[in-house]
């Protein structure tokens, strides 16, 4: 009959009687002077990264989905990627994008006298 101690590796390392499940890591003391500012400045760049996906999912839901993606796009570049769920939204809103009717520039009176249509009102 196997037991668990029986089938662990040679030379594992046991700390209070069980073997050890992570390597030792060098210990960080909270006392440490720039501990406060690596947690600070931490704490910055996820509240960044948050705000990058709030202000994607509020110009989705004004339809804007270009600027929607320009937001998902800062958010995966200061995250390292995106999660499936914001993957998932990012096809949906690039196919959106690619069907929504894009404003057209330009000053319309021009355009209508070009077209010879302005002057038929007259």
């Amino acid at each position: 009959m196997s037991t668990f101690w029986a089938q662990r590796p040679a030379g594992a390392e046991r700390r209070h009687g069980w073997p050890r499940a992570v390597p030792d890591l060098p210990h960080e003391s909270i006392a440490d002077q720039g501990w406060d500012e690596r947690v600070a400045r931490e704490v910055r760049h996820l509240e960044v990264i948050e705000a990058s996906f709030d202000r994607a999912e509020a110009y989705q839901r004004l339809g804007d989905f270009e600027h929607a993606l320009e937001w998902l796009d800062r958010a995966a570049a200061l995250s390292g990627g995106l999660p499936p769920a914001y993957r998932t939204r990012r096809a949906r809103w690039a196919r959106a994008a690619a069907v929504q009717p894009q404003p057209v520039r330009g000053d319309w009176k021009n355009r209508l006298a070009r077209s010879g249509e302005g002057a038929a009102g007259r």
